[in-house]
């Protein structure tokens, strides 16, 4: 494995990926929006966890656990936010792959089905477009 990938935290990852979406011209809110579904994973795996350290299966784990799947509230968290947010950190990973910080892009097999390109955007029609803000 690449020196870099174990030396990348989601403390030094997550701001240098949101800096290089506004690098690319994103709109301000949709960055501010990335950068609060990523808090999720940060605040799940820990700011110095090491995006090397991540698996297919420590990420289906946090795909399934009460902190990704409910508000602080308790509530659930609506279809679109969890299916933004799964994207937003698949996003990010390939970011990280391309950047040479992690040698695979761990996602469970679920998250890389058909209609997916190799470098994670989709090829189908999504609810979603790429760009547009989305809350709760």
């Amino acid at each position: 494995m690449a020196k870099k990938a174990k030396e990348i935290t989601f403390e030094k990852a997550v701001p240098a990926y949101l800096k290089n979406l506004t690098d690319e011209g994103k709109n301000e809110r949709t960055v501010e929006v990335y950068g609060r579904c990523l808090q999720t994973a940060v605040d799940y795996f820990g700011s110095d966890k090491p995006l090397g350290k991540l698996t297919p299966a420590t990420i289906g784990t946090f795909f399934k656990s009460d902190a990704f799947l409910k508000k602080p509230n308790g509530n659930l968290k609506s279809e679109i936010t969890l299916t933004q947010n799964r994207r937003v950190l698949r996003m990010m990973l390939v970011w990280a792959h391309e950047k040479g910080y992690l040698e695979d892009i761990p996602l469970p097999k679920s998250e890389m089905k058909k209609g997916r390109e190799q470098n994670g955007n989709d090829t189908g029609n999504t609810e979603l477009a790429p760009d547009a803000p989305q809350g709760d």
